[in-house]
């Protein structure tokens, strides 16, 4: 009777394993070409971030990418939200308003609205909203050292790279004003547009502007707003750039005397190049000592 028995009960199995709910089939830990998607941050047409990110087993550290363009258009990122994608970040390249669309601080408040969105939807795209970084590039990189240092890293942040960073919207108004390259009197130009007047300390008018003229300068000056508990920052330039590193010196001199440990701000000139914002990261050396700086960041 042991095999009618054996057979019985193989029929029984293959009757159970046609009606069993088969298993979730397991997250790919990784995929070959990241998966990318544009979403609405905010009503506003700009207001908008692409992801480039991998299905991951466990959330990954995210890395916001925060474009150049004069705050007067978005410069392309080429490849980079791929590459940095590639290196174990869920990548979200953003946009936001610019200087014809409105006066600072709308900039600096589209950042923290892109940074909270991030946060909120991180699972959908195997995030970690605890370990998010800014990568700013020239007039981005402004947005990033300004969300380094005000409200003592008020967002959260676990570090920021700026890639040629305008740190001071003012110093560069003052460059524009004796220089004859159009690229310096372009940011000079722009500058003004996005604080909507031309600097004047006695000018505290609050037309066209959320706070007044005066106060609308210093507000876009990160080195007005260094505290101690700053998030890092790793701030480049080349030594032919047309920011000239003296926005990244000046501001971390400042960082330094209000108690921000060397360690945590650090300027790095490129020597022998007029690279300028994300062309930095094609410079020998330079993407891989950036990947290295974010990940000694992450937890």
């Amino acid at each position: 009777m042991r095999r009618p028995l054996l057979i019985l009960a193989s029929v029984v199995l293959a009757i159970a394993g046609t009606t069993a709910v088969a298993p979730a089939a397991p997250k790919t830990a990784v995929t070959a070409t990241a998966e990318t998607s544009v979403q609405k941050y905010g009503t506003h047409p700009h207001q908008s971030v692409e992801v480039t990110w991998n299905p991951s087993l466990a959330p990954r550290p995210v890395v916001v990418l925060i474009t150049g363009g004069y705050w007067y258009e978005h410069a392309s990122w080429g490849t980079y939200a791929q590459q940095f994608s590639d290196q174990g970040f869920q990548v979200f390249t953003m946009k936001y308003r610019l200087n014809l669309d409105a006066a600072w601080p709308a900039q600096r408040d589209d950042v923290t609205s892109a940074v909270k969105w991030i946060r909120d939807n991180a699972d959908q795209y195997d995030a970690d909203p605890d370990n998010v970084l800014l990568v700013g590039s020239s007039a981005g990189a402004q947005m990033a050292t300004d969300a380094a240092t005000r409200g003592t890293n008020a967002l959260g942040l676990k570090g920021i790279v700026g890639l040629s960073p305008v740190a001071s919207p003012y110093r560069a108004w003052q460059d524009g004003n004796t220089s004859t390259v159009a690229k310096i009197r372009k940011l000079r130009d722009n500058a003004t547009l996005l604080a909507r007047c031309s600097p004047d300390s006695t000018d505290n008018d609050t037309t066209n502007r959320a706070i007044g003229c005066w106060d609308t300068w210093r507000a876009m000056d990160s080195a007005n707003w260094v505290t101690k508990g700053d998030a890092p920052m790793y701030l480049l330039h080349s030594d032919g750039d047309f920011v000239p590193s003296t926005h990244s010196t000046a501001l971390e001199t400042a960082a330094k005397s209000a108690g921000v440990p060397a360690s945590d701000v650090t300027t790095k000139i490129v020597a022998g190049s007029s690279a300028h914002g994300q062309a930095l990261l094609a410079t020998p050396g330079t993407f891989d000592a950036v990947i290295s700086w974010l990940k000694a960041r992450t937890t």
